[in-house]
């Protein structure tokens, strides 16, 4: 059912003489030469979606200066919500607190009071300067900030008390200091009697992001989710409209500032500035003008086509052009020019489909047929002395596995190897090899990957993270309680004398590239195939200003350590035997034949 603005929205009207940055010299009383503003102040619904708990209902007041349609918020109001989106019970993670400030006329301190990094944002100046970025957007529990795993008191993401770490891991800290100048994308920051007033979207991307949750504005509600959730299709509810010019400069100067300093991939691109890259790509024109639907196209375009790094990509378009059908035309078209030339796409698609793949698979019982081709498989089987795994993506889907783990049919990474474990370990077992089917493997969850490389490696899942940002490392080694007792010990790897191996192509991408590099010359483990297919960053996903929802490369760049220097994983990894032919990898008896024929 289409929601609507609350009844009798609440309209104050305001002028004042705002401190703002837009060049104009501050004289002795703070005022910006010649600069009146009218600030109008609307109530508007807003629901959430932040974690498992469900959708919650409240209010928020939003800002709009000059008559114009950009949402502000006050920081004095905003930020208590900011903190909530740290806030995880499912990992015992207490919402971040912050203290505001002002210590000097025309700056605004947000402290963080649980471990005093903060962020100063100069109005008269338009800048935002943090100390200690990755400490500010780090959640509370999180010990080394540029990790991609949060490890707190009670466990690892959803992954509840499976992990802990030990006295080899380590964190460097970034750049001490981090200078946003926002006038170079016309971004402009205002403060009114003690009160800073920003773009709602401006710090959404800055604090929330990087949470990995997303907020958008219909212009009838606000709407904030996790990115793994699916209310943010409700703004399809809103009705559509062209953007106003100053909003379509906003909405392409975000745009700007996002790409500029958070796609972790422009020195591997050559690119300096995405101003200058939206021009050398002709997409100017339609993502700073005011049509929305020739906006979304423009950023497929971008992140599909000239990005193509396969972590990349439109998810959503905008509320504003409205929910596309699939099925039009233009559509297929479109897909057709920005996804068809996609390099990684035509790497994948070259893979044989699941059901190809499926055709020498033993018969599996407890599998559907009919959803072989569209659903990750959870298959353990044993050929001979060979036990092989197979999962087409890493996921933990489980709040507590202690509770709620069911290893008699596994339907997730966890299960499935905590279940592979308890087999190849049985008495008598006959076990003498493992093979990891990676071959189709997408990625998924990055706590996933680490369960599968500490198990692998006996308890040592070392993991490194370098933050192309601010420059922040993290050397993170990982044992995790495989098998489920409440105990990390020697019972929860593979036994030494087991040879381990993992079977890779062009399609294992992400985390299905992370965990081979990572194994590749370690602890008796050797891979099979064909090269992976790379893919170096996290993901992040942003909404625009206008609503569409878009993932790219991060700045946390997972890398590889060799001789104490770290390497980033894009270009994949090599096999130490290669498998050109598909039957010889998808026949399970010639592959174990291949394995028992290697030196």
């Amino acid at each position: 059912m289409k929601r609507s603005v609350i009844a009798g929205i609440i309209v104050l009207t305001m002028t004042m003489t705002l401190m703002t940055g837009c060049g104009a010299a501050a004289d002795a009383g703070g005022q910006a030469s010649g600069g009146k503003y009218t600030l109008e102040a609307r109530t508007y619904p807003m629901r959430t979606e932040l974690d498992r708990s469900g959708v919650k209902e409240r209010e928020i007041t939003l800002y709009f200066v000059n008559g114009g349609d950009i949402p502000y918020v006050a920081l004095t109001e905003y930020m208590p919500f900011v903190g909530e989106t740290y806030k995880d019970d499912d990992i015992s993670c207490p919402a971040a607190e912050y203290e505001i400030t002002h210590p000097v006329k025309g700056h605004t301190m947000v402290t963080r009071t649980d471990n005093g990094s903060s962020m100063d944002i100069d109005a008269e100046k338009d800048t935002i300067e943090f100390l200690a970025m990755d400490v500010f957007v780090a959640t509370p529990t999180n010990n080394a900030p540029a990790a991609i795993l949060s490890l707190g008191d009670s466990g690892v993401g959803g992954v509840s008390n499976l992990f802990e770490d030990d006295d080899s891991s380590y964190y460097r800290s970034g750049e001490t200091l981090i200078t946003y100048d926002m006038s170079e994308y016309l971004i402009d920051f205002i403060e009114v009697d003690g009160e800073c007033y920003a773009p709602m979207q401006t710090i959404n991307d800055l604090l929330i992001s990087r949470n990995y949750k997303m907020g958008v504005f219909t212009g009838e509600e606000v709407l904030v989710s996790s990115v793994s959730k699916k209310m943010i299709d409700e703004m399809y509810n809103a009705p559509t409209r062209t953007m106003s010019e100053e909003f379509a400069q906003y909405n392409y100067n975000e745009l700007r500032f996002v790409m500029d300093h958070y796609y972790g991939l422009k020195e591997q691109h050559s690119i300096q500035d995405f101003g200058d890259f939206f021009g050398q790509t002709n997409l100017t024109t339609d993502l700073a003008g005011t049509d929305p639907r020739k906006f979304d196209t423009a950023l497929r375009r971008l992140t599909t086509k000239y990005l193509d790094d396969g972590h990349s990509g439109l998810l959503k378009f905008s509320f504003m052009g409205g929910k596309p059908d699939p099925n039009s035309e233009e559509e297929l078209i479109g897909k057709v020019n920005d996804i068809g030339t996609s390099t990684n796409e035509l790497a994948f698609s070259s893979m044989p489909a699941r059901d190809v793949r499926y055709e020498y698979y033993p018969d599996q019982p407890d599998m559907d047929p009919d959803l072989i081709a569209t659903k990750s498989p959870w298959v353990y089987e044993e050929v001979g002395d060979t036990a092989i795994l197979t999962f087409d993506s890493f996921a933990a889907n489980k709040v507590d596995y202690y509770k709620e783990a069911d290893l008699s049919n596994p339907q997730d990474t966890i299960e499935l190897i905590s279940y592979a474990n308890s087999q190849i370990t049985r008495e008598d077992s006959p076990i003498q090899n493992v093979v990891l089917d990676l071959s189709v493997n997408y990625g998924g969850a990055a706590d996933a990957a680490a369960f599968a490389i500490a198990w692998y490696q006996a308890g040592a899942a070392r993991i490194t993270v370098r933050d192309k940002m601010t420059g922040a490392e993290s050397v993170c080694s990982y044992s995790a309680d495989v098998n489920l007792d409440g105990e990390f010990d020697p019972d929860d790897g593979l036994p030494a004398e087991v040879s381990k191996y993992v079977l890779i192509s062009p399609s294992s991408f992400s985390c299905g590239n992370l965990v081979p590099a990572f194994l590749k010359g370690c602890n008796n483990t050797t891979l099979l195939g064909k090269t992976s297919g790379g893919g170096t960053c996290t993901v992040m996903t942003f909404t625009t200003a206008s609503g569409a929802v878009f993932a790219i490369s991060s700045p946390l760049q997972i890398s590889t350590i060799r001789n104490g220097s770290m390497y980033d994983i894009d270009k994949g990894v090599d096999p130490d035997f290669v498998i050109s032919k598909y039957d010889t990898m998808y026949d399970r008896e010639k592959l174990v034949e291949f394995i028992h024929s290697l030196p």
